[in-house]
């Protein structure tokens, strides 16, 4: 019976264990550099051109040309799935290269990503009238993070619902007094 009860332990931990994955492909992970944090590769980047990390964050610019497609992208903290986050100002922004031309009414601004992508150096271009130094990255593998539907603030799940308004969403505090309602006099 322990035996049997260890087993079922055992099964249950691996299973929580694989929905805690990266959102990336077992491939891409196994040439990650995770001794590389994005912020040291920031400062030093001639010291660390050539290694593979894991980079996330929304998408500013998507441009095209003849040698494929460059991505400026504002740096995101990631989630323990390597999805974006939240906004980190202290990282600012990268580009992201890749030959595959990359559909700008797909990946879009505004749109949020996650990539393993290589360090090829650092690329100068003006921001707002300075001369910004950007982290450039050759993109080994990219995701694009579906869209969310955000519910504005005149949403109600329970417009529709059979039974009577006040049971509805912000009115759920009133049910108890139910049978004090002039609908039931």
């Amino acid at each position: 019976m322990k035996r049997a009860g260890w087993i079922l332990g055992t099964l249950l931990g691996l299973v929580v264990l694989a929905g805690c994955g990266s959102v990336l492909s077992k491939d891409a992970l196994y040439g990650i550099n995770y001794e590389v944090d994005y912020l040291r590769l920031r400062e030093s980047p001639e010291t660390h051109v050539g290694k593979t990390v894991i980079v996330g964050g929304r998408i500013l610019d998507n441009r095209l040309d003849e040698s494929g497609t460059t991505l400026e992208i504002l740096r995101y903290t990631l989630n323990q799935r390597d999805e974006p986050r939240s906004a980190d100002e202290a990282s600012g922004r990268f580009l992201a290269r890749t030959p595959v031309l990359l559909d700008p009414g797909i990946y879009q601004e505004g749109r949020l990503v996650t990539l393993a992508a290589t360090l090829q150096g650092v690329e100068e271009r003006l921001l707002h009238n300075r001369t910004y130094r950007y982290p450039l990255f050759s993109i080994e593998e990219l995701y694009l993070v579906p869209e969310r539907r955000v519910e504005g603030p005149g949403y109600d799940p329970y417009r529709y619902a059979p039974w009577p308004y006040w049971h509805r969403y912000p009115y759920w505090h009133r049910y108890p007094y139910w049978y004090r309602h002039p609908y039931w006099w």
